[in-house]
């Protein structure tokens, strides 16, 4: 009997090293965490105050588009823009929202037909970008992000 219990002493403990249980620094957790987190894609998109308590992700961006579309509409029904009847002329707005909430256009797609018609239509969209009520940023983990986004403006 004693010699089973000093072979399973032995065995238990040269087995033992097969248990080898690693320590990992912070600095290597967090750097793992960093890795796995898609920085191309933000949890909640920028908000405006009219937007409420905004609990997902679908739901941000639909008010941050809707938003963003009624104040440009509104700002351009000061004016007398020229359309063409037959097709809805659309105008494609590159925009760039910092961390900490500058909104500015990046870049605009007018087409050479709508340009010609509207040659102060970019002046216009500037105005109404520049006069939008605050904006809260983009969120990532719930850190304040910058954001690039597309949104396309139907001219009627």
């Amino acid at each position: 009997m004693k010699l089973w219990t000093s072979l399973f002493l032995i065995l238990l403990l040269c087995s033992c090293k097969d248990f080898d249980l690693k320590k990992q620094s912070a600095e290597q957790i967090m750097e793992e965490e960093m890795k796995s987190i898609n920085w191309k894609e933000v949890d909640f998109y920028p908000t405006f105050q009219n937007c409420g308590s905004v609990t997902s992700k679908s739901k941000s961006k639909t008010c941050f588009e809707t938003e963003i579309k009624n104040n440009i509409g509104n700002h351009l029904s000061q004016y007398q823009l020229k359309t063409s009847n037959s097709i809805r002329d659309t105008v494609v707005l590159k925009l760039h929202i910092s961390a900490e909430g500058d909104t500015k256009i990046k870049d605009l797609k007018i087409s050479d037909h709508i340009a010609s018609q509207n040659p102060e239509l970019e002046t216009w969209l500037k105005e109404a970008i520049s006069q939008l009520p605050e904006v809260y940023p983009a969120q990532k983990r719930s850190v304040p992000v910058p954001l690039h986004t597309e949104l396309p403006i139907i001219l009627k």
